[in-house]
């Protein structure tokens, strides 16, 4: 008998006749107005059953209940157990006994094998039953334990997916298990409810599975002509970036925005604040609610056009007991271990992490920046980028390029034991500003502790052996077919990070150091004792790489458990071609000086700790200097305005970088003591070489001269206990310079912003690692559609997509003056004034634009009314006859008929300046050692009312100006990365 509430038959017809006209399920439910899960199982139904009728009750088929069938095993051997106990044997099967016997004995050391997920699911035992079960599970994980080996009744803590301890995270997880346990009787797949969150590798995955197994659902066939979330017809918005495409169509009659730059803005906006996918549906409507038409209802355009994550990234394996690398092909058992291995059971439980190609990267980028591999700024012997450093030159060779990489990891919280660890990639050949663009993700793990390093950087050595004896072929702009081979040569990791990958013992033991080869002495601090690195006066012999391959191999041989001279054994590094695992690393001075010295000594002065030392700063002198911090108005170069020295506890590296090199050599003259402020000076001037855009060989020797007094001071004026590691990594920076440039030209700020993003686009998904990985790809490919999509759109949609993507800045093609100097925002017409006219030298009154901000060689100049509006001082210069400060810029248009090419002289900027005179009395800081004043980069000047005309070739480099007490100090910029 048929009950109340069931839908009846005509309407159930009239869903499966829509259904086979191509109709998807949202539809059917809108149009026949019934909830959309009833469309599902109508359509299922019908599917399984080719009827809509109500079927009897006793030849209804009936799904087999694993919990039901569960209990009724159990209450038959419960009922059976006098007489199991009689004959001494039980009816209980095969795989319940032992998962009976783990339960009963964990700590026995049991020769059974682990059950199988399979095994779990047939008995209806469910991973995580309860919360209980769940805070057990969490509570078993050790921090750092990331060996695979865990109790035979325990899950691998990997397989859980729990990145972070939240009661949601384990809500999604159960819910993905008990999908996963979802089977019928015939093996089908449980259709997937519209609430579950999507699962960005999951489809991948599946996909990769069944064709390696040769298992496909029952229902496979049909996912194509019915999806449950979209209708199968093809949307014509879909078509964003189809050449055919009309995508210059405005939303609406008189609107300025296209359907294509929409689009754009959407995927852009989406990506930056990671929406999920109920807030992007919500988004869609909304807008659509708004201008219908618009853009696309379904989200079926973001799969089509953010990225093909599927058929370029590549899923590595590895093993979960010893974590000894797979491959793509895991085979039936571990080689080294003897685990039984299943591909299927490998990717559910996570023991992956993903590859994208450096050959696919490759191709991409040089296809677009080609014609600027090369293009370094130089001048005569003076060294700059990597491209003049000794080591770069020994090994140059025509026709290769060679890369920098970075290996350090990224956790998520503070408190959080998971942690990123990606294998970036920068190519040296580019400059520095298109280095900084284009960095390339090549390897990306994701996990609790850190990965087997043998096994992280097989991927990464195996491409790198291809690349370097093959080559990739490419194609420029002109089509022409290039074959070029790469090398990797510099890698930039934090000390931790650089130990472990060169298989050296921690600076913390002895010879820790991976350079030279300075013991260290042990001395105590406080109640404990650590290790410290004061300058010997005989010197230090330094590492070379032949010596390091005969002391891992001693160690090796003869099985020292203590390594010698700090080598504990061959490194993974030893295997990239062309790599010295010795002088290709750097001591990256983001780490050893911005997060290591700086905070170091600004900290002594002003811990309580050390409240009776002659160093220590008193409460008062903390305000005052918080005061002037926050009176200073930075460049854009600096990304953050100063914060307070008493929130020094949550400043960033370029926070530091800034108040030591500009902030702290004007705040701090008459609040250090003078002879620490002089000892504070060697560091800061020696950064200031070290860090421009240019530098002579002998520039740099007196550097090195002011880091050796530095180090060489610091137990005389602090205490030996304050000589540590990251002092003596001073020591080798100069080295550094030489061999690869200048500091700024290979240090990990260019991969800061990209470790940033990383964690940025972490959600708590059940598979973070390729959620990130796909949401990093998608963000380059959305960045590079940009500059072609938006090019001839209006400066407000630019501007726009430029802050969401933070991607550099998009401008109108018409807006510049010549290939280094361009416009930015609206200019007014106006005449010039008797001033500008005599700053001119001339009488003619030719039309003009004033501009509030102009760009020169990527260096953003605006106007001092512009500056002091947005609280950004871009005004001040250096030029070839002084100090300036831009009071406003011109473009002069003379008559000619070119139509405003970029190529004709006929369009002129010219800036007018008004002149920063030197004071009498200037910063000096006699050194007696190198016969030099240390503080002569820091400039007094004072304002003058003399006004002059300059043009861009006349502007020498950007400057930072503070005010202290009523006067002006005026540095040079140093080179800061360009993101």
């Amino acid at each position: 008998m048929p009950r109340g509430s069931e839908i009846p038959e005509g309407i159930r017809s009239r869903a499966v006749d829509l259904h086979k006209a191509g109709k998807g399920y949202k539809f059917i439910s809108k149009t026949l107005e019934i909830p959309l899960s009833t469309v599902r199982s109508i359509i299922i139904k019908w599917k399984r059953f080719n009827t809509v009728a109500t079927l009897p009750r006793s030849g209804r088929p009936t799904k087999g209940n694993p919990r039901r069938k569960r209990k009724e095993k159990l209450d038959e051997a419960d009922s059976a157990g006098p007489a199991s106990d009689k004959d001494g044997a039980s009816d209980e099967p095969k795989h319940m006994s032992k998962v009976r016997g783990k339960a009963g004995n964990a700590d026995s050391n049991s020769s059974d094998t682990k059950p199988s997920k399979d095994d779990w699911v047939s008995s209806g035992t469910t991973l995580h039953s309860g919360d209980k079960e769940m805070r057990d599970f969490n509570s078993s994980c050790e921090e750092g334990d990331n060996t695979g080996q865990f109790d035979s009744g325990e899950k691998d803590p990997m397989s859980s997916f729990l990145f972070a301890r939240s009661t949601g995270e384990a809500e999604d997880h159960e819910r993905f298990q008990k999908d996963l346990s979802i089977v019928d009787e015939d093996g089908d797949d449980a259709e997937p409810s519209d609430a579950d969150e999507e699962d960005p590798l999951a489809s991948i995955l599946s996909a990769r599975a069944r064709e390696e197994t040769g298992e496909y659902p029952h229902n496979e066939k049909h996912k194509n002509s019915a999806s449950c979330d979209d209708p199968p017809e093809e949307d014509p918005m879909e078509q964003i970036f189809d050449p055919n495409f009309d995508g210059e169509k405005k939303i609406f009659s008189g609107s300025s925005v296209s359907v294509r730059a929409l689009l754009l803005l959407l995927l852009a906006f989406i990506l930056k604040h990671d929406l999920s996918k109920a807030a992007t549906k919500d988004l869609l409507a909304l807008l659509n609610l708004v201008v219908p038409g618009c853009i696309p209802s379904s989200l079926r355009f973001l799969k089509k056009h953010l990225t093909d994550i599927d058929k370029t990234t590549e899923i590595h394996l590895y093993c979960p007991r010893c974590e000894n690398y797979l491959g793509l092909e895991p085979g039936t058992e571990c080689g080294v271990c003897q685990q039984r291995l299943s591909k299927k059971s490998l990717l559910e439980k996570a023991n992956y992490f993903l590859v994208m190609p450096l050959e696919i990267q490759l191709r991409k980028v040089l296809t677009r920046v080609h014609s600027k591999l090369g293009k370094h700024f130089t001048r005569g012997d003076s060294v700059s980028d990597i491209n003049t450093g000794g080591e770069y030159k020994h090994d140059e060779q025509e026709g290769s390029i060679t890369l920098t990489f970075t290996c350090d990891s990224s956790p998520l919280l503070k408190s959080s034991k998971f942690s990123v660890w990606p294998i970036l990639c920068t190519i040296n050949e580019l400059p520095y500003v298109e280095r900084c663009k284009n960095v390339l993700l090549h390897t990306l793990w994701f996990g609790k502790g850190k990965p087997l390093l043998q096994c992280f950087f097989t991927p990464f050595i195996n491409e790198l052996h291809k690349l370097s004896n093959e080559g990739f072929t490419w194609e420029d702009e002109s089509g022409l077919e290039l074959n070029t081979r790469v090398a990797a040569k510099i890698c930039v990791c934090d000390s931790m990070a650089r130990s472990a990958v060169q298989n050296f013992q921690p600076f913390s033991s002895e010879f820790g150091c991976g350079f030279c080869y300075h013991k260290g002495e042990l001395v105590q601090k406080g109640r404990g004792y650590t290790r410290v690195y004061p300058v010997q006066i005989d010197g230090c012999d330094l590492r070379h790489m032949a010596e390091t391959e005969q002391l891992a191999t001693l160690v090796i041989e003869n099985g020292y458990p203590q390594g010698q001279m700090g080598v504990k054994g061959h490194s993974p590094l030893l295997l990239l071609p062309a790599f010295d695992v010795i002088k290709g690393f750097i001591p990256d001075y983001m780490h050893c000086v911005c997060l290591g010295v700086v905070p170091e000594f600004v900290n002594r002065w002003l811990d309580p700790l050390y409240g009776r030392k002659r160093f220590h700063l008193p409460p008062q002198s903390l305000k005052d200097l918080d005061k002037a911090l926050c009176a200073i108005q930075p460049p854009d170069e600096i990304r953050q305005r100063p914060r307070r020295l008493s929130e020094r506890m949550h400043w960033e590296a370029s926070e530091w970088r800034a108040f030591a090199l500009l902030y702290s050599p004007v705040i701090l003259c008459k609040v250090l003591p003078k002879l620490y402020y002089k000892h504070w000076m060697l560091l800061v001037s020696s950064l200031h070489v070290l860090l421009s855009q240019f530098a002579t060989q002998e520039e740099i020797s007196c550097a090195e001269l002011c880091l050796v007094q530095f180090v060489s001071q610091v137990p005389s004026l602090y205490g030996l206990e304050h000589c540590s590691f990251n002092c003596h990594l001073l020591m080798h920076l100069t080295d550094c310079a030489r061999n690869w440039g200048l500091l700024w030209a290979n240090s990990a700020f260019v991969f800061q912003d990209v470790h940033s993003r990383l964690l940025q686009m972490y959600s708590r998904t059940q598979s973070a690692s390729s959620h990130i990985f796909k949401q990093f790809v998608s963000y380059d490919e959305i960045v590079s559609k940009g500059s072609d999509v938006l090019k001839d759109t209006s400066a407000e949609i630019a501007e726009l997509f430029s802050s969401m993507t933070s991607c550099g800045i998009l401008t109108k093609s018409s807006n510049y003056i010549r290939d280094d100097v361009f416009t930015l925002g609206c200019g007014s017409q106006r005449s010039l004034t008797v001033r500008e006219l005599a700053a001119l030298q001339s009488k003619d009154t030719w039309p003009i634009t004033e501009y509030a901000r102009f760009v020169y060689k990527d260096m953003l100049v605006t106007t001092l009314d512009y500056s002091i509006s947005c609280k950004r001082n871009n005004s001040v210069l250096e030029t070839t006859s002084g100090f300036v400060l831009v009071e406003s810029v011109v473009v002069v248009e003379k008559r000619c008929s070119c139509e405003k090419s970029p190529g004709c002289s006929c369009r002129e900027l010219v800036v007018f300046c008004r002149k920063l005179l030197r004071a009498n009395s200037q910063p000096t800081i006699q050194n007696k050692q190198i016969s030099k004043n240390i503080a002569e980069f820091l400039v007094r000047v004072r304002s003058s009312d003399e006004l002059c005309a300059l043009a861009c070739p006349d502007i020498v480099a950007k400057c930072f100006l503070i005010e202290q007490k009523g006067r002006l100090y005026v540095m040079r910029m140093p080179v800061l990365e360009i993101l």
